[in-house]
């Protein structure tokens, strides 16, 4: 049963899945501010947890991990919809303004502070804040996730 479905601004990439996201998190890296204009809030999921349509063309750089990171763009409107951190092998992270519904997840944490706009303020829905990227703390949240799908 499809529980959240999204895609990007001209409707040629579509996904949909049957989960909840393991982990929602804002990045606050220059990498995010340069590809979004602002900062990044995406939900990850195992890359098998994703049905997707449509062709994404990927752009790969070194990521905050200093490992490869491929972010998926819509060819024709150039929305950025997915990003494939390879420090996180097997995980996909779908950017939550791609969803259909984004009002239905919040962020829990937040990594790269350091770079935080100094006018950007949430509104008490993240619990856990670090200057950096929080690599453990992150894979430690989304195993746990992982081991209570079943």
């Amino acid at each position: 049963m499809i529980k959240h479905q999204g895609g990007c601004h001209c409707r040629q990439i579509r996904y949909s899945t049957e989960y909840d996201p393991m982990l929602v998190m804002q990045c606050n890296c220059i990498s995010c501010r340069k590809i979004s204009g602002s900062m990044t809030v995406s939900a990850c999921f195992a890359e098998d947890e994703i049905e997707m349509t449509g062709k994404c063309k990927e752009y790969t750089y070194s990521g905050g991990s200093g490992m490869p990171f491929h972010r998926g763009f819509c060819e024709n409107c150039g929305q950025y919809v997915y990003g494939k951190p390879t420090a996180f092998e097997g995980f996909i992270v779908m950017t939550l303004g791609s969803f259909d519904d984004p009002n239905q997840f919040e962020p829990k944490m937040e990594i790269h502070t350091i770079n935080k706009l100094k006018w950007l303020k949430d509104d008490g829905c993240v619990k856990d804040s670090f200057e950096e990227g929080a690599t453990v703390e992150r894979m430690e949240a989304m195993m746990e996730n992982l081991e209570q799908r079943g």
